[in-house]
């Protein structure tokens, strides 16, 4: 007899909800992390890594009760624009009837709820070392802290460049990008009234709402040279740095806290079904630049597809063209978002008066159709049907 029917690698945000959706499915679960959670905090307790849930995601989220007791801060309009631009594109939720385009959370606060939960319902290795793995048959066999653990399927959702896909020899395209995005909270003069702002100019600088009305979370992805020089700054110069980048859309920035760095690049395997008994999902499936704020919300679209297959399946989870239809379809959703992706750095990357012009006319030309707009504020909030593509 197997141990378990499913073995997840990588219990972050995406891996602990497909054990979740694994385990109220009747699904017998491990999960396996080379770390348990730890908060990155500032001073006022907000954590300096947040992430933007579309609706879609947090009504998978909230399905698992892995969003009690978690700060949200609803975004209820984002505007779009940039410095050598004359055009914005604004999308505001009372355009199609919502309550919210997305609400930020804190990532670890939410990786530590889920893990609360993940205690009681699943099997947790944690920090363990996956020192092999071998595909059979009938079963996928793990080494695991020296000792051998077998299931029916196994779930990879370590994230980007995944080990447990290198020893499979799985491999996995990389667009490598010379920048690199810092993170961090701040405060500011002006409220932010649940608006987020996207400003395309000294890099492309996002500025998310946090539950206080003048806190707000930054993600700014530069060259790598800018880069190095705004983190070389210090708190009053990276605050005078991010009012320029900003056109000092919220006025003052009067406290800057911890920042944080980390590598931008896009990639995407070769298969989400490279082996009968093998699923690859979330970032260890395709990393998104984080201009589009999706990649987690990807993620969770991946783990409402696999509940959905497992929740008609009766019989062996790892059998021949189990996953087919979901990895072909999800991994056509995964090359159409790095395409979308391309076109933005493509478009705001243009320079001169004629790439310039013709940029302007189309973002004046997509904010004064309603149609297009929906439909875009639709798959954003993962609830359009290409969100659905699985």
């Amino acid at each position: 007899m197997l141990d378990f029917d499913v073995i997840v690698t990588g219990g972050g945000i995406v891996g602990a909800s497909a054990a979740l959706c694994l385990a109220r499915g009747g699904q017998r679960v491990l999960v396996v992390d080379s770390k348990v959670p730890e908060r990155t905090a500032c001073r006022d307790g907000f954590d300096v890594r947040t992430v933007a849930l579309s609706p879609g995601s947090i009504s998978l989220l909230q399905s698992l009760g892995a969003l009690e007791d978690v700060r949200r801060a609803p975004i209820n309009r984002i505007v779009v624009w940039e410095s050598e631009g004359t055009a914005t594109i604004d999308f505001d939720a009372n355009e199609i009837g919502a309550e919210t385009l997305a609400e930020v959370v804190e990532s670890n606060v939410l990786v530590e709820r889920l893990w609360t939960i993940l205690t009681d319902r699943v099997a947790l290795r944690a920090p363990s070392t996956v020192d092999a793995v071998e595909h059979f048959r009938d079963r996928v066999e793990l080494v695991i802290d020296k000792n051998v653990v077998s299931a029916a399927c196994l779930v990879v959702a370590e994230g980007r460049r995944s080990a447990t896909l290198q020893r499979l020899g799985i491999s996995v395209r990389d667009y490598e990008s010379k920048s690199r995005a810092i993170g961090t909270v701040v405060s500011t003069h002006r409220p932010h009234n649940g608006c987020a702002l996207q400003h395309f100019g000294d890099g492309i600088l996002a500025l998310l709402p946090l539950p206080e009305e003048r806190r707000i979370s930054v993600v700014w992805s530069l060259p790598a040279e800018r880069h190095a020089q705004v983190m070389a700054l210090d708190g009053g110069g990276f605050a005078a740095a991010l009012m320029h980048a900003s056109e000092s859309a919220l006025g003052e920035i009067r406290e800057v806290e911890e920042r944080v760095s980390f590598p931008i690049g896009q990639s995407l395997v070769s298969d989400f079904n490279p082996m009968p008994r093998v699923v690859v999902i979330g970032d260890a499936a395709r990393t998104i630049h984080p201009l589009a704020g999706q990649g987690v919300n990807l993620g969770l679209e991946d783990v409402r597809g696999i509940e959905a297959v497992v929740g008609h399946l009766n019989g062996d989870l790892g059998a021949n063209g189990v996953w087919r239809q979901f990895a072909i379809k999800r991994r056509a959703r995964g090359r159409m978002m790095l395409g979308l992706m391309d076109f933005f750095d493509r478009t705001y990357g243009a320079s001169g008066p004629y790439g310039r012009w013709v940029r302007n006319l189309g973002v004046r030309t997509l904010n004064n159709v309603p149609t297009i707009k929906y439909q875009l504020m639709r798959e954003a909030m993962g609830v359009g049907p290409l969100a659905n593509l699985y």
